[in-house]
C-alpha cells in the first residue's frame, strides 16, 4: 500500500502531466481557433459563462469538498450527496432557461441568451458526475483523474476546431464544450467504480452542510473574483474588450490555473489526512511553497519580458492589445501562486472561513478600484486593480497560514531564496540578450518565434543553471521524487512508532526525519 507521501507525489506528477498536456492541447487548438473565429465570438462565450459560473455555485453547495474532508461513513455521505447535488442540478438547469433573456438584456447583447440556454445542459451532466469525481480525489486516484481530464480536453479541442471549420461562430465553442462534459461524466463513473445505493441520511446531510456552507459562500466569492472583470468590462467596454481580456487572462494565469490549483487540489486531501499532525503540516507546507516557486517565478519573469514575442507567435498581430496586459500580469503571478498555497491548509483544518473572509475583503476593495481604474486607464486598469489587491492581502494570508502551520518568516524566505536569485539572473540574461540580439522585430510570427526561442531558451537555462548552483540538494530531491529513483541520498526517511504495522500515514503514526 502506498504511503500518503507516495500518493501525494504521484498525484502531483499525474496532475502536472494532465495539466501540461491539456494546456498544450488548449494552446494549439486556440492558436487555430483564433485564426478562424473573431474576438467577439470568444467574448460572447465568456459573457455566457459569467452567468453559467454564477449558477454553478449552488450546484453542489460545497458538499463535494465536505465529502473529501470527511473521515467516516463515507458511503452513506456519498449517496446522500449524490441525491442532493442531482436535485440542485435539475433545478438550476430550469433556472438557467428562465433567466437567460435577462442576462442578455443586462449585457445589452441578446445573443447571450441562446448560448446560455444551451450551456445549461452542463448542470445536468456535472451533477451526475460530481460524487464520482469527488471520490476519485478523496482516494487520490490522480492517474484516473488525469485520464478523465485529457479525454475531455481532446474531445473539446477536436470538436471545437471541426465545428468552427464548418460554421465559424460561437456555437462551435458551445457544442464542443457540452459534449466534453458528457464525455467526462461517462468516464468519471467508469473510473470511480462508484455504486449508488438508494438511501438518504439526514444526519450525514446536516454534517456535510455544516462544512459545505462556508465552501458555498467561498465559491460565490471566488465566482465574483473570477468573473468580476468580465462583468464590469462587458458592461463598460463591450464584448470585444471582454474577448481580449479573456485571452490575456488565460495566458497569464497558466501557472495559477494549471499548476498551483492542481497542487492545491492534491494537497487538500493530503493535508486532511495529516490535519492533526502539526509538525507534518509545517514541513509539507514549506516544501510545497518551495516547489511551486521553482516554476511560478521563471514563468512570471517570462510574462514580464517576453509577452510581445509570446502573443505575436501564438495568436498573431490582431491580438497586439493584450501584450501590455500579459506583461503586467507577470507581476501578479510573482505573488499569487505562493499566496494560494494557504487555501488547502485552511480547508483541511476546517477553517474555510479564513479564505472566505480574505476573499470577501479583497472584493470589497477591488470592485470600486476596478471601476475607477477602467475609466482612467482602460483595459489595463483591470490588471492594475488585481495587482493592488494581491499585494495588500498576501501578508494577511501568510499571517493566517502562520497561525495554523507555525512557521517563521525566515524559514519561508529561506525556501524562496534560490528561486528569487535565479529569477533575477534569468531577467538579467534576457535583458542583456535583447539589447544585443541582431534580429529585427516586425509584426511577423516568424521573427517573434525566433526571438521567443532564443530569449526564452537562454532565460530558462540561466534560471535552472543558477538554481542548481544555489540549491543542488533540492534539484536532486525533485529529480528523485519525479522518477522514483531508489538511491536518493536526500530521500525522506519515514519511521514508524513501534506497534504501527501498516501504512503509517493511514494510522496517523509517522515521524518523517526531514522532507515530506
Amino acid at each position: 500500500m502506498k504511503s500518503l507521501k507516495q500518493k501525494t507525489v504521484s498525484g502531483v506528477k499525474w496532475e502536472i502531466v494532465n495539466k501540461v498536456l491539456q494546456k498544450v492541447i488548449s494552446v494549439v487548438s486556440f492558436a487555430v481557433l483564433a485564426r478562424i473565429l473573431e474576438p467577439s465570438s470568444f467574448g460572447l462565450f465568456a459573457l455566457a459563462f459569467v452567468a453559467i459560473d454564477g449558477l454553478n455555485l449552488v450546484r453542489s453547495f460545497g458538499l463535494d469538498s465536505a465529502l473529501i474532508q470527511r473521515k467516516e461513513s463515507v458511503q452513506e455521505a456519498s449517496d446522500t450527496t449524490f441525491f442532493l447535488v442531482l436535485a440542485s442540478g435539475i433545478v438550476i438547469f430550469f433556472i438557467c432557461q428562465v433567466i437567460a433573456p435577462y442576462v442578455g438584456i443586462f449585457f445589452k447583447n441578446r445573443e447571450v441568451a441562446p448560448v446560455m440556454r444551451a450551456l445549461g445542459a452542463i448542470f445536468l451532466l456535472n451533477s451526475i458526475s460530481k460524487v464520482p469525481s469527488a471520490l476519485l480525489a478523496k482516494q487520490m486516484e490522480y492517474k484516473k483523474i488525469a485520464f478523465v481530464g485529457l479525454c475531455g480536453s481532446v474531445t473539446n479541442s477536436v470538436l471545437a476546431i471541426g465545428f468552427a471549420l464548418i460554421s465559424p461562430t460561437v456555437w462551435s465553442l458551445v457544442w464542443a464544450y457540452v459534449i466534453k462534459q458528457l464525455v467526462i461524466t461517462v468516464i468519471s463513473w467508469r473510473m470511480a467504480g462508484y455504486r449508488l445505493k438508494w438511501s438518504f441520511e439526514w444526519k450525514a446531510a446536516r454534517e456535510l452542510f455544516r462544512f459545505g456552507k462556508f465552501m458555498l459562500g467561498l465559491g460565490f466569492l471566488w465566482y465574483l473574483s473570477v468573473n468580476l472583470d468580465d462583468i464590469v468590462i462587458g458592461k463598460m467596454l463591450g464584448t470585444v474588450m471582454v474577448g481580449y481580456f479573456a485571452v490575456s487572462n488565460n495566458v497569464a494565469n497558466f501557472i495559477n490555473t494549471h499548476f498551483t490549483q492542481l497542487v492545491s487540489g492534491v494537497m487538500f486531501p493530503a493535508y486532511a489526512r495529516i490535519q492533526d499532525d502539526a509538525e507534518a503540516l509545517h514541513r509539507v507546507y514549506l516544501k510545497t511553497i518551495k516547489f511551486i516557486s521553482i516554476l511560478s517565478i521563471p514563468f512570471s519573469i517570462g510574462l514580464i519580458f517576453l509577452s510581445e514575442e509570446f502573443v505575436y507567435t501564438l495568436y498573431g498581430s490582431k491580438w497586439q492589445p493584450i501584450v501590455r496586459l500579459v506583461r503586467l500580469y507577470g507581476f501578479v503571478q510573482l505573488i499569487a501562486p505562493i499566496k494560494a498555497c494557504s487555501t488547502p491548509v485552511f480547508m483541511a483544518k476546517g477553517r474555510p472561513d479564513y479564505s472566505f473572509n480574505l476573499t470577501l475583503c479583497g472584493l470589497l476593495i477591488r470592485i470600486p478600484l476596478l471601476v475607477i481604474l477602467l475609466k482612467q486607464f482602460g483595459l489595463i486598469g483591470s490588471v492594475i486593480s488585481e495587482l493592488i489587491v494581491v499585494v495588500l492581502f498576501a501578508p494577511i494570508n501568510l499571517e493566517l497560514a502562520k497561525k495554523i502551520v507555525h512557521f517563521q518568516y525566515a524559514q519561508l524566505f529561506g525556501q524562496l531564496s534560490a528561486s528569487l536569485w535565479s529569477g533575477a539572473a534569468m531577467a538579467g540574461s534576457i535583458i542583456l540578450l535583447k539589447e544585443f540580439l541582431p534580429i529585427a522585430s516586425p509584426a511577423q510570427a516568424d521573427y517573434h518565434l525566433l526571438k521567443l526561442l532564443i530569449l526564452g531558451g537562454t532565460g530558462v537555462l540561466t534560471y535552472f543553471g543558477t538554481y542548481y548552483l544555489l540549491d543542488r540538494k533540492s534539484v536532486v530531491e525533485a529529480k528523485q521524487l519525479v522518477f522514483n529513483l531508489k538511491d536518493n541520498p536526500y530521500a525522506p526517511c519515514v519511521k514508524m512508532i513501534p506497534g504501527a504495522k501498516s501504512d503509517p500515514y493511514e494510522k496517523g503514526r509517522v515521524i518523517d526525519d526531514h522532507n515530506s
